[in-house]
């Protein structure tokens, strides 16, 4: 992309703004890199990066780097043998930290298919960890190597204390001698030469034995380092001479660490400035309520509520544009300040934007077109040095565009034809125009010059766009309007001005018949296109209340099947509380019987407080909810039926008590239900008579027991009598029959026979006796 048109389009602040937004060297150098791509493929990778770091930026907010400086070189020295100084070496280990933590965060995101290109690129990096933990263990924050790097250096440091803290003790005790005090200066002892030293007159100098390391700028004072200090500080710098051998030893360790991993951790900065880039473009894109456009194939344009990245969010005025689809060349007229420019450099600033990988300051919907190259002819170019006009200059530019323009090329004019003899200026315009036109050159171009609003009407592929202007206020509204043209609003500006009526009319009539018809036909279309507009607008107020309408109407109706369902589901809880706390009480009846019945016999008054509590457990009539439907099918004793005021409770039928109304086993309960409220699952099935070879010693008790239709309470007291009366007959074996039916009967029975002191034994009716709805038992 040509480096003119991508300043003349104000590209440069783009590429600042991401720039500023990276936190790596290596994302900057791309920031700084970043131009319209070469290829349509290469550009939509781009912007998945974009994308996918976009959905990083949402679910993890900023990502945070490393702070270090390019590293790159230092890894090269290390492959060939280099040494690395601390601080390069501490960064490394940094950077590999960072990559470490940024592939655990991938690994937490990896079911997120936003980010699983990133992911696999971190991922993929094979960094071992032993490299940052040995360089952490040397090496501190501030680049100094610590003690612990290795015990040679840490014994070193700790003799170098040792000698230090005796020549600090020593010199000390000199300025403190009265021999030597009345030879100095003053108390102070101060360092020279990296030496500790004493300040003597110059005067007593002889008297104090050492080295001399300076002088004072009077002459009056010498730095002398004591004879038994020097000593000391001769030692000291033998040691600081083996701490940097051994400081370098280990320098040289850690850099053949890094070695074997250089070609590891150059990728690692290659991923990471592209990631850095990537959130950088993404933190631009969220601060401008950018979005990411489509990339087409095709060269063309369709901008949705566009508005140029450097515009006051707040105060933009959003345009939309298309160019490319049905027409591929677009006339923007109107006043001066009114826009134009501005319009022709978002078209061009987006599209480039887009190319370039980054989301642009449009609404979802926006396409972008390949375009090989953007050419653009904006502003005055005017060359003194060259000696070219500004017609001039705009035609240099013009030729060069002419011949190098394709057919997938973007071309922006800004006022075509100006700065010359307007005539001419004009047949130039259209006829550069239908060069462009002819070779299917996609070209926006703001005009003045009515000859070419004419040509936009006339010329197939053309057609005619303008930004509006307030004639009331004199300021431009800055809104776009295809398929119509601009006017210049020149008599109505010089008359709010207050130019006197009478020059305004003379220049009215200095107009030409065709001036007059162009000006008499934009006004005539504008009015069409803006009673169009208000029809349109009312149409779509119009659509909005019904729409807000039906919202209202939808919501009420949710608010009410809401209600509607809490009040059932309160019902339903109240039923399930009642059906549980009743299924309790029978089950602690059932229990006191079976006490009552191993204790011994039942007095009669017992079995009836047993019988009326449990009649007390029938359901409360209030509790009943209306029925779903209704079968229209007879029912019989035996049959399983669902009761619908009972939440779907399956029971079943033991006799009918009145006209509509059947006695229903439910569980351990006995209830009256209505014949509406249940609905039939199964008919009873036939219970074949037992054949029971029997000893009859009685002929009033018969070998069988029908207990179908009680309750599993009433049935145990039956069971227990019959059982008695069976022994004292002389039976050895006697038939149950309680039915299939919920299977309820059985269990309950089946559990009290477990323990009876009657049974020896039990078991299921076999086939001819019954089957499961009758139990054989064997008398004890």
């Amino acid at each position: 992309m040509n480096e003119r048109v991508l300043r003349l389009l104000d590209f440069a602040q783009i590429v600042s703004a991401v720039t500023v937004r990276c936190q790596t060297p290596y994302g900057e150098e791309r920031a700084r890199a970043l131009r319209p791509f070469a290829t349509l493929t290469d550009a939509r990778t781009a912007l998945a990066d974009t994308e996918e770091g976009s959905a990083y930026y949402r679910l993890k907010g900023e990502a945070v780097f490393a702070r270090t400086k390019d590293l790159r070189s230092a890894v090269m020295r290390a492959r060939v043998g280099g040494i690395l100084s601390p601080s390069e070496l501490f960064q490394l280990a940094e950077t590999a930290r960072s990559v470490r933590r940024f592939a655990r965060i991938f690994m937490e995101l990896s079911e997120r298919a936003e980010v699983s290109r990133f992911a696999e690129r971190f991922q993929a990096l094979d960094l071992p960890k032993t490299l940052e933990d040995e360089i952490f263990r040397c090496i501190d924050e501030d680049a100094r190597v610590l003690d612990q790097a290795s015990a040679t250096l840490a014994d070193l440091r700790s003799s170098m204390r040792t000698v230090t803290q005796r020549m600090r003790r020593t010199i000390d005790e000199m300025v403190k001698s009265t021999s030597v005090q009345n030879y100095l200066q003053d108390q102070i002892v101060t360092m020279r030469n990296d030496r500790l030293c004493l300040s003597v007159r110059a005067d007593a100098a002889q008297h104090v034995r050492g080295i001399v390391h300076d002088q004072s700028a009077s002459g009056a004072t010498y730095f002398i380092e004591p004879e038994r200090v020097a000593s000391l500080g001769n030692e000291l710098r033998r040691y600081a001479l083996l701490e940097e051998r051994e400081i370098e030893r280990i320098l040289s360790e850690l850099s053949a660490y890094a070695a074997p991993n250089a070609d590891v951790l150059l990728e690692a900065f290659e991923v990471l400035g592209a990631f850095d880039f990537a959130i950088a473009k993404a933190a631009y894109a969220h601060a401008e309520r950018a979005v990411k456009p489509e990339l087409d194939e095709q060269p063309i344009l369709q901008l949705v509520q566009a508005r140029h990245p450097h515009l006051d969010l707040a105060r933009a005025v959003p345009l939309d544009i298309r160019l490319g689809d049905s027409f591929t060349q677009l006339l923007i007229t109107g006043p001066n300040t009114g826009g134009k420019t501005v319009s022709l450099k978002t078209m061009g600033l987006l599209t480039i934007m887009g190319l370039s990988g980054l989301y642009v300051t449009a609404a979802q919907g926006t396409r972008i077109g390949w375009f090989d190259e953007v050419y653009a002819d904006i502003g005055d170019e005017q060359s003194i040095e060259q000696s070219l006009s500004t017609f001039s200059s705009h035609m240099t530019n013009i030729i060069r565009i002419l011949r190098e323009a394709s057919p997938t090329s973007l071309v922006l004019f800004d006022e075509i034809g100006a700065g010359t003899d307007p005539t001419e200026g004009a047949s130039l315009a259209m006829a550069i125009l239908d060069e462009l036109r002819a070779r299917g050159i996609r070209t926006v171009a703001t005009t003045h010059y009515s000859e070419l609003k004419a040509y936009a009407y006339t010329t197939p592929g053309t057609i005619n766009a303008s930004v509006s202007f307030d004639v009331e206020t004199l300021t431009p509204t800055y809104r776009l309007e295809l398929g119509i043209p601009g006017k210049s609003y020149a008599f109505a500006i010089a008359e709010r001005l207050g130019l006197p009526q009478t020059l305004i009319e003379q220049a009215r009539a200095r107009l030409t018949t065709t001036d007059e018809r162009v000006e008499d036909l934009i006004s005539h279309l504008t009015q069409r296109v803006h009673d169009a507009r208000e029809d349109h607008e009312q149409a779509h107020r119009a659509r909005q209340d019904v729409e807000r309408l039906r919202e209202q109407l939808e919501e009420r109706a949710r608010i009410e099947e809401e209600e509607r369902m809490s009040r059932k589901k309160k019902a339903d809880e109240e039923i399930r509380a009642y059906v549980k706390r009743s299924q309790r009480e029978a089950d602690d009846l059932i229990a006191q019987l079976r006490e009552m019945a191993t204790s011994g016999a039942v007095k009669d008054h017992e079995l009836t407080a047993v019988r009326g509590r449990m009649r007390a457990l029938a359901p409360d009539p209030t509790l009943v909810m209306a029925p779903r439907k209704r079968s229209n099918e007879t029912l019989a004793e035996g049959d399983e039926v669902r009761v619908l005021s009972l939440a779907g409770q399956k029971g079943s039928l033991m006799s009918e008590v009145g006209r509509d109304e059947w006695l229903v086993a439910i569980g351990s309960m006995k209830l009256r239900v209505n014949r509406k409220n249940m609905e039939l699952l199964r008919r009873a099935e036939k219970v074949e008579a037992p054949v029971v070879m029997v000893k009859r010693a009685s002929e009033g008790v018969s070998p069988t027991l029908d207990v179908r239709g009680q309750t599993v309470q009433e049935a145990m007291v039956e069971v227990d009598r019959y059982l008695d009366k069976a022994v004292l007959s002389g039976y050895h074996q006697v038939t149950i029959v309680h039915g299939k039916g919920t299977g309820a009967l059985r269990e309950g029975l089946l559990l009290y026979l477990r323990t009876h002191r009657r049974v020896r034994t039990y078991r299921q009716g076999g086939e001819g006796e019954g089957g499961s709805g009758v139990t054989v038992i064997e008398l004890a």
